[in-house]
């Protein structure tokens, strides 16, 4: 039995030392080049900065803009996503003849590239030859075609909708795991108790599911907080600072060669993100209920 045990542990080797190589490393290097003056990779002329790359990132023109659209993003992808991969879930669960297609075209573009899919988007979005105003116009709805990309007050919820494009059908996938772990017997006791539809789903089926929930909600809400391919790709940032979120703020301090800086941004990130998301997440995971 001993040796059985220290073999399994050995087992745990490699993956930890993958784990602590390209997670680990990185992590603990981040935080210490946070603190000194890098530019352009010239590690040799690098000085100590102390907290003065916090101060710089903290000071920038762009933090509040990038912080208030990296929360309207995160919220607006995190519920859309969340509630039409729950809809999805629920009407895949049922036994159709078309189910196992469904699913999978659902879940489809989540194995797709992200800079694909923001190529695409962008196109399709064109405010003069994109398809999507094409359509509208041919259809007689003129007035519905915008500047969907140009727009400063549009241009974060159209990036929005290329998100929740993409990654519903991984939130589908998460939740519909969660539907098919609930025992039968909870639905014919319901039904005995002569419960409706809605019933059944608000005192049986969402309790049921919230572990799978809370992990869903958790995983789209950090997503959204630290988003960056799908928003580079689309518009940059732009127009202007209308679509600058965390992610492309750390991207530019890394492109114009202030790593030291960028490693600020970082971890100033992380944090962000464990506040917003501990809370969260124990407050869901009070309100799950054991099988």
């Amino acid at each position: 039995m001993k040796q059985k045990s220290i073999y399994s542990y050995w087992m745990l080797l490699p993956c930890l030392a993958i784990f602590g190589i390209f997670f680990l490393l990185p992590a603990v290097m981040g935080v210490g080049f946070s603190f000194l003056n890098i530019r352009n990779v010239d590690f040799q002329a690098a000085t100590f900065a102390g907290i003065g790359n916090y101060k710089n990132v903290l000071t920038d023109s762009g933090m509040n803009i990038a912080i208030k659209n990296s929360f309207i993003f995160a919220f607006v992808t995190t519920i859309l996503k969340v509630t039409l991969g729950l809809l999805l879930a629920v009407l895949l669960n049922n036994k159709l003849k078309t189910t196992n297609f469904m699913r999978t075209v659902f879940f489809l573009p989540a194995v797709l590239s992200s800079v694909a899919v923001g190529l695409i988007f962008t196109a399709m979005m064109h405010p003069a030859n994109g398809i999507i105003n094409v359509a509208l116009r041919a259809m007689g709805l003129p007035m519905l075609a915008q500047n969907w990309l140009t727009d400063p007050k549009l241009a974060i919820f159209s990036v929005a909708f290329v998100e929740v494009w993409k990654w519903t059908g991984f939130t589908m996938v998460i939740l519909l795991a969660g539907l098919q772990s609930i025992p039968e017997h909870y639905y014919e006791a319901a039904r005995i108790d002569g419960a409706t539809g809605w019933q059944k789903f608000r005192y049986v089926t969402f309790p049921l599911i919230m572990p799978a929930f809370t992990n869903a909600l958790v995983v789209n809400l950090i997503g959204g907080l630290k988003a960056f391919d799908v928003v580079q790709t689309v518009t940059g940032g732009g127009p202007g600072t209308a679509t600058e979120v965390f992610g492309t703020l750390v991207y530019k301090s890394f492109g114009s060669g202030r790593y030291g800086e960028g490693c600020a941004a970082s971890i100033i990130l992380c944090v962000v993100i464990l506040l917003v998301v501990l809370p969260v997440y124990r407050f869901l995971t009070g309100k799950e209920v054991e099988m």
